[in-house]
């Protein structure tokens, strides 16, 4: 599914996220990296200085979320859960993600009759503690559950 000009569906996001973190893995593999000096590498001032291109936000030095420090090696939520066909509908409203542990943190907005998660006020997965937990250097095998792709899915993930 092609995103329209202004935004990018969220397969297509997760794609080319996905192979903008492995582009970054493996350099820091090459140079014999270890899990926590990867981690390191990921926090958000580094980021912004190191690698750029990697999230839209860096060119004004701007955070997703509002934290000290905020690690940007996850930058997704493995309890995320998208369909870009949608999950489900309610009221005529396509609801394409959710949190799967239905976080108290998390919120949903409504744009052109498509709701969307609202995550910004969770911090979970910008954590090292947090990270440490699921790491692994491919992040399409820590992020798997998160393309959901069979609506039933999402109720059981």
């Amino acid at each position: 599914m092609k995103g329209n000009a202004n935004f990018m569906s969220y397969l297509e996001w997760f794609e080319t996220h996905a192979n903008k973190h492995h582009v970054i893995v493996q350099k820091l593999s090459a140079q014999n990296y270890t899990k926590e000096m990867m981690i390191d590498y990921f926090l958000f001032e580094n980021m912004v200085e190191k690698e750029p291109d990697f999230c839209l936000l860096y060119a004004n030095k701007q955070k997703c979320h509002d934290i000290k420090s905020l690690n940007c090696y996850l930058c997704a939520c493995p309890h995320f859960r998208f369909n870009d066909k949608g999950l489900s509908v309610e009221e005529g409203v396509t609801c394409k993600s959710k949190c799967s542990i239905g976080s108290k943190k998390s919120g949903i907005f409504v744009y052109e009759n498509v709701a969307h998660l609202d995550c910004s006020a969770c911090i979970v997965p910008h954590t090292k503690a947090f990270i440490r937990k699921p790491f692994d250097v491919d992040w399409k095998k820590i992020m798997q559950k998160c393309l959901v792709t069979s609506p039933m899915e999402s109720d059981s993930q």
